[in-house]
């Protein structure tokens, strides 16, 4: 088993945000330290960690404005079709079409006529 490495990558020191994240720090650290008993170190580390700032910066710069972001929308979903129930499937499985329901108005007329003309005939005049 050969491991190979491409002569092409190199390594290019810590990436930019761990840079300014680092010079940040011991700019701190600097200042911090300064207030000290450590006074010279700390101007030291505080001047180190302003100039490391300034060269991540400036490399943060030089790399580009990033790659503009895409927000893409998921591709809209297929609406399935609802089969359509016939009128005896509507009111359910094993029950045949109601007959309990009401009368219109002309049924109700009809049968008010009959009614009317059974009642005449059974008084028993027959005529009118």
């Amino acid at each position: 088993m050969a491991v190979t490495i491409s002569a092409r990558t190199r390594f290019n020191g810590p990436s930019t945000p761990a840079l300014i994240r680092g010079a940040g720090l011991s700019a701190a650290l600097g200042i911090g330290l300064s207030i000290t008993d450590y006074a010279d170190l700390g101007k030291w580390i505080s001047v180190g960690g302003v100039l490391l700032l300034i060269y991540s910066l400036h490399r943060f710069g030089r790399t580009g404005p990033d790659a503009p972001i895409l927000f893409e929308l998921a591709p809209p979903r297929k609406k399935k079709k609802k089969k359509r129930k016939t009128a005896s499937e509507a009111e359910g499985p094993g029950s045949a079409p109601s007959e309990t329901a009401e009368p219109t108005a002309t049924e109700t007329a009809g049968e008010s006529r009959a009614d009317s003309n059974a009642n005449e005939s059974s008084d028993g005049s027959g005529e009118r």
